[in-house]
């Protein structure tokens, strides 16, 4: 989860001269717990922490067109589930074959190429 949050935020703004400011990590320990942050000079703010049930986490930062965007997320057995103005909303006929495929056992592949 860290590793894709850090990933994510370098694609936010790619200013080659910010740098590090605050940094703290503290790796999976036997059960699983673990914590982030840092902060960086252009803007970029990120927290987040997690055990074996899931994780939770904030990022903050500034969107190439000068706009403050702050979401948070929580990725646990339901699955990853982030919050913030900025998150754009999932087009209902996605929503629909989604759940059409999750209803629907998997075609055999064989069976169904019969030529």
């Amino acid at each position: 989860m860290a590793l894709g949050c850090l990933h994510f935020c370098s694609g936010i703004a790619r200013d080659s001269t910010a740098r590090t400011i605050y940094y703290r990590n503290i790796p999976p320990d036997s059960l699983g717990h673990y914590s982030f942050d840092f902060q960086t000079t252009n803007g970029i703010t990120t927290k987040g922490a997690g055990n074996e049930n899931g994780a939770v986490g904030v990022v903050q930062y500034v969107s190439p067109e000068g706009i403050p965007v702050t979401f948070s997320y929580v990725a646990d057995a339901n699955g990853y589930q982030p919050t913030g103005d900025m998150i754009p909303t999932i087009p209902l006929h996605v929503i629909r074959q989604l759940e059409y495929i999750r209803t629907h056992s998997p075609v055999d592949e064989r069976r169904s190429r019969r030529w």
